[in-house]
């Protein structure tokens, strides 16, 4: 039975291996990897002065410097540190667990870290959460190798080889905590629940030798971190509250989801809530022989992954840092409370075995425990799949809008990364011609002069690419793309996972009046005003490869309650489509539920006139259609055969 064990161990750190390096290059770096890879770039005096301005400490860079070595720079290389990091946190999830509860709990432990899809995607991502992890699950199992060889020691009253016996333990823990600290700024929570394991270990025992061992040891441990003090103090005091009103009900479902289940994980039936829950609660009632619960002495032992999960669990809870962006930072509560389940199943198999004598009874606790855990093990691998394959689940792509623009690149185009940290992810893939501009300059905020950098580069360039993520960080206001707005045309928008690619044709300023009024009512409140076009307005011819501009100019005589869309087209002379633009109003910069009465809305389009268009004469139509399914068009007062109305014909000779 004992290699039986054994060999589990290792075919479960197999397959925590496999999932972890599975399909590990396959997505594109996003931002933050990209801002990982150019901090590990630098120099190591360089590196660190850089991380003084950064949300984390150079631990993790430092060693992904070193890491870079041997690995190299691709995707692969790159993620590679973390999944190692990541089957360390399995491997030290499975030593903490034998060392608390046995070999049963520590393997059931083990396959729920191995399997978690939150676990895994951190430990495919070239940031510091997977080494958070498995610091701080490293840490607690060299505490409990500290306790324990004090509570030997002292049961063989052998006082002169104390300090030779725990000493080791002490420098690991140590330097464990010391990295640890250089590593994230939420590893104190780590070292305060080491603090109040040690302290309830303590308390029976009033042993002064451990407990200035301990002391001395986070006295040193912090001496090593203290040049970083004040940045660290600065950079923690300096985060924005993130201004998240999500009910704490809400947050708590949340947190549940990732650390049981993983973020692939919806719409959760009432018995995958009852499941781990009751098994939780199981574990805690039931009376733990191994570690001898009945005795307040050793209770430390059940309640340390508790207090671990607690503190950080509550903290990010309760504090202004919850966001769904920060939920990372629970990578290490997720082992703890794997552990935690992985103890309440040991002991509901040692409870199921009672009714059986030696040497079956061993077999009933394991194959009972067993067929337990599968019920939460199972549904972890189920919702692997999605997070390797499901678009939902991916990284942005900056990839494949690298190579996008690669591809279209011509004379005249520019492109404005208008976001934080895109341009590391942005130039690790991007080997174009076009200049590329990170609007707005610095950390933002100077409203005025970001405007002006855009007006200059409409002034300069004839098409503009800009690549929008997270700019309310950046941009809160939409200077960038407001300007580009108001002094271009939009003539192409996709999301390209969750990255917005938009393209400008620059023509001749777009109009700020109606050249021709035709006071054209959409249902009972919606009235085009007017319209201009960017052709010549004596011949309106258009060319193969033109862009075409079209500014609507729209009002409503009451306040609307629904959102609509306008779609703009241009019809070949047969009636089939030949170009389209759709957007909300203004580009959704003036959703029609804003709008006032009476007031004017300029609403900008750019249609491209493919370069393979057939002479004749085409047809310009304008339709306006409710945003939600099923998109029901407002009929204007003069429809065409589609409910739209024909604003004008256009010649291609």
């Amino acid at each position: 039975m004992n290699r039986l064990i054994r060999w589990l161990s290792v075919l479960i750190l197999l397959v925590a291996g496999f999932w972890r390096f599975h399909l590990l290059e396959s997505q594109s770096l996003w931002h933050d990897e990209g801002n990982s890879l150019r901090l590990a770039e630098r120099s190591i005096p360089a590196l660190i002065e850089a991380s003084s301005h950064d949300i984390h400490p150079p631990g993790y860079y430092i060693g992904l410097k070193w890491w870079m070595f041997l690995a190299g720079k691709t995707e692969f290389g790159l993620r590679s540190f973390s999944a190692f990091w990541g089957l360390l946190g399995v491997a030290g999830t499975y030593a903490l667990g034998r060392r608390l509860y046995g070999p049963l709990a520590a393997s059931i432990a083990a396959a729920l870290v191995a399997a978690n899809p939150f676990a895994v995607y951190y430990s495919q991502e070239t940031r510091m959460y997977s080494q958070l992890g498995a610091l701080s699950v490293l840490s607690f199992w060299v505490l409990v190798k500290m306790l324990h060889a004090s509570d030997h020691h002292r049961a063989e009253n052998r006082p002169n080889q104390f300090a030779f016996h725990i000493a080791p333990w002490a420098i690991w823990l140590m330097i464990i905590n010391t990295v640890g600290l250089y590593t994230h700024y939420t590893y104190p929570f780590t070292m305060i629940a080491q603090g109040v394991v040690f302290l309830w270990w303590w308390i029976p025992r009033r042993d002064p030798r451990a407990r200035n061992v301990y002391i001395v040891l986070n006295v040193i441990t912090l001496m090593f971190f203290q040049s970083w003090l004040p940045t660290a103090y600065k950079q923690i005091t300096s985060w924005p509250q993130t201004g998240d009103q999500t009910a704490l009900l809400d947050r708590a479902d949340r947190v549940f989801t990732l650390l049981i289940y993983g973020q692939t994980a919806t719409h959760l039936s009432a018995l995958a809530y009852v499941v781990p829950i009751g098994l939780l609660v199981l574990g805690v009632l039931l009376p733990d022989r191994r570690a001898g619960a009945e005795r307040p002495s050793v209770l430390w032992r059940v309640s340390l992954p508790l207090i671990w999960s607690g503190l950080s669990i509550g903290a990010l809870l309760l504090s202004g840092a919850y966001r769904e962006a920060n939920l990372k930072f629970l990578v290490p509560a997720q082992m703890s409370i794997a552990l935690m389940l992985g103890r309440s199943l040991e002991r509901i198999g040692a409870v199921l075995s009672g009714v059986v004598r030696p040497p079956q009874s061993l077999l009933m606790r394991w194959s009972s425990a067993a067929a337990l855990s599968i019920l939460v093990i199972i549904p972890n691998i189920h919702n692997l799949g999605p997070m390797y394959h499901d678009e939902q689940y991916a990284r942005s792509d900056y990839r494949q809008i690298a190579e996008l623009l690669t591809q279209d690149a011509r004379d005249g185009d520019a492109i404005i990364l208008n976001a934080p940290n895109q341009i590391e992810a942005f130039d690790y893939y991007y080997h174009g011609v076009s200049p590329v501009y990170g609007l707005p300059k610095g950390l933002g905020g100077d409203n005025a002069a970001t405007e002006q950098a855009t007006a200059d580069l409409i002034a300069q360039y004839k098409r503009i690419f800009v690549v929008l993520w997270g700019q309310s960080e950046r941009d809160p206001n939409g200077v960038v793309e407001s300007t580009l707005d108001a002094g271009a045309y939009v003539i192409g928008r996709q999301w390209i996972t969750d990255v917005e690619l938009v393209q400008y044709a620059v023509l001749d300023a777009p109009p700020t009046e109606a050249s021709q009024v035709v006071k054209m009512a959409f249902g009972d409140h919606i009235i085009l005003v007017g319209y201009a076009l960017s052709t010549d307005g004596t011949d309106q011819q258009i060319l193969p490869g033109d862009v075409l501009g079209v500014t609507l100019f729209w009002q409503t005589n009451t306040l609307l309650d629904k959102r609509y869309k306008v779609t703009v087209q241009l019809l070949n002379p047969d009636g089939t489509l030949a170009s389209q633009h759709d957007s909300e109003p203004a580009n959704g910069r003036a959703i029609t539920t804003t709008w006032q009465a009476g007031q004017t809305i300029t609403d900008n389009h750019g249609l491209v006139v493919k370069q393979d268009a057939i002479t004749g004469t085409y047809s310009l139509i304008v339709a306006v259609y409710e945003l939600d399914p099923p998109n029901t068009r407002l009929i204007p007062d003069q429809p065409d055969a589609n409910n739209a109305y024909r604003l004008t014909t256009l010649t291609l000779e």
